[in-house]
């Protein structure tokens, strides 16, 4: 259970870190931040001024609400993502703390109206299941087809393109195979093959470029990469960073492949590099923290977070533990 616990703590994490500087660009967080080491005052943020120094957003605040429905449900469905996701924006207050995706907002809006949930997501292209994509896996045990299925359950709602399920689904598989004890090349092939399977799951198709191919592009360029600051240069510029499902899932994965096991660094890559920086850090320190079977944050900052958002996340990885059929 202790690996699903640290991967919730890492996601959290790169939450908080990365909230102050969404959407600011790489250069503007380097001349004025460098590599980010510490939990930064909401004050300078574009966006986020409202929160408080250490305080998740949607990213880890869906994760855990799904976590937590789908064990009192005892299953992954449709009705439970949507249950979910409309409890998680009433009770988190998240429109009015303007930190609700464009895409989930406008398909929960259209699913309480009455719309059905299949139809709802057509337009999401964006990375609203991705970022939420932690939580079926964690609660999924060892069944490659019923993982796809709670992939595919959790993103539709929202987010039913080819564009967002590709990324996904990408990231679900690789997900899946750290949580298992995969080696590094092990985790790079099942979000490539994650990427191949998930293109082809939406009759809703969107132009766009390929996560996979992406990805692929993006490894050659990483290994070659002399220092911290080269390969963020490569991801911001060439990859990207907005948060287009098809930008922030390479540009995460990119991140893990640069850090691999050190998910200090990647968590401070990911809330350095400028654009969609709070999901990028929290994909990349999850990534990172599951290869690693652990992490190595600082005890000070882990504890901020913990404390600002009051935060039982020992709780969430006993149920997802449980959800997996595992004994505590």
């Amino acid at each position: 259970m202790d690996v699903l616990l640290r991967a919730l703590e890492a996601f959290a994490v790169g939450d908080a870190m990365g909230m102050p500087t969404e959407f600011m660009t790489l250069e503007m967080i380097h001349n004025r931040f460098g590599l980010i080491d510490h939990l930064i005052d909401p004050s300078c943020s574009f966006i986020h001024k409202n929160l408080k120094k250490g305080q998740i957003t949607d990213d880890t605040e869906q994760v855990l609400y799904l976590i937590e429905t789908f064990y009192k449900k005892g299953s992954i469905t449709i009705g439970a993502v949507v249950e979910a996701l409309c409890r998680w924006i009433e009770e988190t207050q998240a429109e009015e703390k303007g930190y609700v995706g464009p895409n989930t907002s406008k398909a929960l809006k259209k699913i309480r109206a009455g719309e059905n949930p299949e139809e709802a997501g057509k337009d999401g292209t964006t990375c609203g299941a991705a970022m939420r994509v932690l939580a079926p896996v964690l609660c999924v045990g060892d069944d490659e087809e019923k993982l796809k299925e709670a992939v595919w359950v959790c993103s539709i709602p929202t987010h039913n393109t080819n564009l967002a399920l590709e990324a996904a689904m990408s990231l679900g598989f690789g997900f899946y195979v750290a949580v298992a004890g995969a080696s590094f090349r092990e985790i790079i092939n099942s979000i490539l093959e994650g990427a191949r399977v998930g293109k082809e799951m939406s009759n809703v198709r969107f132009a766009g470029a390929s996560t996979g191919t992406r990805i692929r592009y993006a490894l050659d360029e990483i290994s070659n990469s002399r220092s911290v600051e080269e390969a963020m240069s490569f991801v911001y510029n060439v990859i990207g960073t907005n948060m287009e499902s098809n930008e922030v899932v390479p540009a995460a994965v990119s991140i893990f492949a640069y850090a691999k096991g050190d998910v200090w660094l990647a968590i401070r890559m990911g809330a350095s590099i400028g654009g969609d920086t709070d999901t990028i850090a929290a994909i990349a320190g999850a990534l990172s923290c599951l290869y690693n079977r652990g992490h190595n944050i600082p005890d000070e900052i882990l504890e901020e977070v913990i404390s600002v958002n009051g935060l039982d996340l020992r709780g969430f990885a006993k149920m997802a533990w449980k959800m997996r059929g595992e004994k505590l």
